[in-house]
């Protein structure tokens, strides 16, 4: 009975530190759009890793969500063979997906940390590295509502069109008929709506772009406490390596 007890304390600790954390990264999700400097005040007073890395996951999760919406009513057909459901081998892959991409986020976040630490400390700023750890997680934050409006958007375009097989044809990658169904998708969504649905989704990148910019600029500001000149310089320079290591990832796949 007494180590059930334990347990059962254990549990409920753990649960009530992780309501805290959620109901944290809500709030903070909340300044990261509304009120900025707010937040990378709060954040060089008390930082903190686990709302950061709840906000993460949920990103994750959109973008996973997304893929399940681009491959969703797709089917393939290779020469003879019946046509395979592309979100089916999708499901199949999902654990290995999950894994490589989760483990690649989090060392993008690692990785930009110490990008990040080390310019500020070239420019003269002392600020403690887990101070920086946590205000650079909540930058990567930042592309959430890119994420879900994009996959509102996704989600939509598929329900507006009935399911599509495709044909493959030898030696052209499956990438590209899948590329295809979704353009197909967009157009078929934009004439219905009125609206180039194409257009909508650069301008949420656009924007994601530049709040992200914006967030690592307060952050050499404000968290490294840094006169505005040093902190637009390196700030930008900072956002310049991060969509570099970024884009070497998103090539290789893993992001």
């Amino acid at each position: 009975m007494e180590r059930a007890s334990k347990i059962a304390s254990i549990l409920v600790k753990v649960a009530s530190r992780s309501g805290v954390a959620v109901k944290r990264a809500g709030h903070r999700l909340y300044q990261i759009y509304i009120r900025p400097v707010r937040l990378m005040e709060e954040v060089r007073e008390n930082p903190d890793a686990s709302a950061p890395a709840i906000l993460i996951t949920v990103g994750f999760t959109l973008q996973t969500l997304i893929v399940c919406a681009l491959l969703s009513g797709v089917k393939l057909s290779l020469q003879n063979a019946p046509p395979v459901d592309l979100l089916s081998g999708f499901y199949s892959n999902l654990p290995t997906y999950v894994l490589l991409r989760g483990i690649s986020l989090f060392a993008v976040w690692f990785i930009l940390f110490i990008i990040y630490w080390f310019v500020m400390y070239i420019l003269g700023s002392r600020v403690e590295g887990f101070t920086v750890f946590s205000a650079v997680g909540y930058t990567l934050s930042c592309q959430l509502l890119t994420f879900a409006a994009v996959l509102a958007l996704y989600i939509a375009a598929a329900s507006m069109t009935p399911s599509i097989t495709l044909v493959g044809v030898r030696g052209v990658y499956p990438q590209l008929f899948s590329l295809a169904a979704h353009r197909y998708r967009l157009d078929v969504e934009s004439t219905m709506i009125g609206v180039p649905v194409q257009g909508l989704i650069d301008g949420f990148e656009y924007f994601g772009s530049i709040w992200s910019t914006l967030l690592t600029l307060l952050t050499f500001r404000i968290v490294g406490e840094l006169p505005w000149k040093k902190a637009i310089g390196g700030g930008l320079a900072a956002a310049a390596a991060a969509w570099f290591i970024a884009g070497v990832f998103r090539i290789a796949g893993l992001i």
